[in-house]
């Protein structure tokens, strides 16, 4: 009998996917339960409170998260760090797309069990990249 290898998905593509489709349970399901992320407002801890970062309401300016390239640990057992450099582009959530702005940004992730333990938004990718253990060269 041959034993099949269970293929996880991708936490950090996962969690940008769900945030960009507003698909709150599938983000919350990317989440350790101890989860940290910091945002602008300051930390917020547990999924509860990161479901709430992510519900956004419709009208206004919203973002979409487009990934250039991700630089992650290769842990065992779904443990380590990752970096997703990024453009967070803004965009008028009535318009046809016209774009309202955009962002150059990393952001970086600690990763316990396949899921998203902490989560950090830097302006700066190459102090992201330095703070997780990656170079650039």
């Amino acid at each position: 009998m041959e034993h099949s290898r269970e293929i996880r998905p991708d936490p950090v593509r996962e969690f940008i996917r769900a945030f960009n489709e507003r698909d709150l349970d599938a983000f919350v399901a990317t989440l350790d339960p101890e989860v940290e992320l910091h945002s602008m407002k300051g930390p917020l801890k547990g999924t509860e409170a990161a479901r709430g970062w992510a519900t956004r309401k419709r009208g206004g300016v919203q973002q979409t998260i487009e990934v250039e390239q991700i630089y992650a640990d290769e842990a065992e057992g779904g443990d380590g760090r990752a970096v997703a450099l990024i453009m967070r582009r803004w965009h008028w959530d009535d318009d046809e797309g016209d774009l309202a702005g955009e962002d150059e940004m990393a952001w970086l992730f600690e990763l316990h069990g396949h899921r998203i333990r902490s989560w950090r938004p830097f302006e700066d990718r190459a102090e992201a990249l330095r703070l997780a253990g990656f170079s650039l060269g």
